[in-house]
């Protein structure tokens, strides 16, 4: 665990764009629109929701749960593996907490600051709001996380190509603003037909493969559902059981021969 926690958060360069995309961008966007009175954008949105989480943990975790994690800081812990093995359940679910803690607790801050500013300039923001915030950032986090260490520690390239890939229309689908189909030329048509199964895709990938929940809307609706919070604990679950079982003793001593 300090092993990751050290490879994730002193490279220079990888916290450099945390505080950029992180904080710096965010943050300005939303001291802009409160200055000016203007409506959150859907980048800002993207950049505060599950999606700012994924853009992260795509650098800031980036080869930590595979054998990549050898190059750079942290070799000097290969002896105590060694001399104390762990298992590979440990060694998997050791990093899935650790990278799931620092890539939630960088977007949480970053929610708590956002609902801060907003706060000053006198949005109404309460506390079931907040605090349903960064429960849901720690839980994108989670299943983000899961997801990318399945991919990396999985060395069949046919199921990371279809998985990098799927996470992408994924991203896209987050990220696509909404678009008018009036007086829409043939190629045009084709483009927007085109957009459209782009987004049922990301829609249903989202549903199958990341279903996310939003806790505001969970505790604050009269009729409580479980159905988001089976299928959040099943992905996870999933994801983190297939990434013990791909394990092999290559990968779970870091790469080493």
């Amino acid at each position: 665990m300090q092993f990751t926690a050290m490879s994730a958060c002193l490279d220079p360069l990888k916290l450099l764009y945390v505080a950029m995309l992180g904080f710096v961008m965010p943050i300005g966007m939303k001291v802009a629109s409160m200055f000016h009175g203007a409506a959150d954008s859907q980048t800002f949105e993207m950049l505060t929701g599950k999606v700012g989480v994924a853009f992260v943990l795509m650098v800031l975790c980036l080869g930590l749960a595979g054998n990549s994690a050898t190059q750079g800081r942290g070799g000097e812990y290969l002896p105590l593996i060694f001399t104390r093995p762990i298992t590979r359940s440990e060694y998997v679910l050791s990093k899935w907490l650790v990278i799931t803690m620092i890539g939630g607790g960088f977007a949480a801050l970053q929610n708590i600051i956002i609902c801060a500013i907003g706060f000053g300039f006198g949005e109404a923001i309460t506390a079931s709001a907040v605090l349903s915030m960064i429960v849901e950032r720690f839980l994108d986090a989670g299943l983000i996380s899961a997801a990318m260490i399945l991919t990396m520690l999985n060395r069949n390239p046919a199921f990371q190509i279809v998985a990098i890939l799927s996470f992408y229309i994924w991203l896209a689908g987050q990220t696509i603003p909404p678009v008018s189909v009036a007086g829409m030329s043939v190629g045009g048509d084709l483009s927007m037909e085109a957009t459209k199964f782009m987004l049922s895709v990301s829609t249903y990938i989202a549903d199958l493969i990341l279903p996310t929940v939003n806790v505001y809307d969970l505790i604050s609706t009269k009729a409580f559902s479980l159905a988001p919070l089976i299928a959040y604990g099943s992905a996870v679950s999933l994801y983190l059981a297939f990434a013990i079982a791909t394990t092999n003793k290559r990968e779970f001593f870091y790469g080493t021969n």
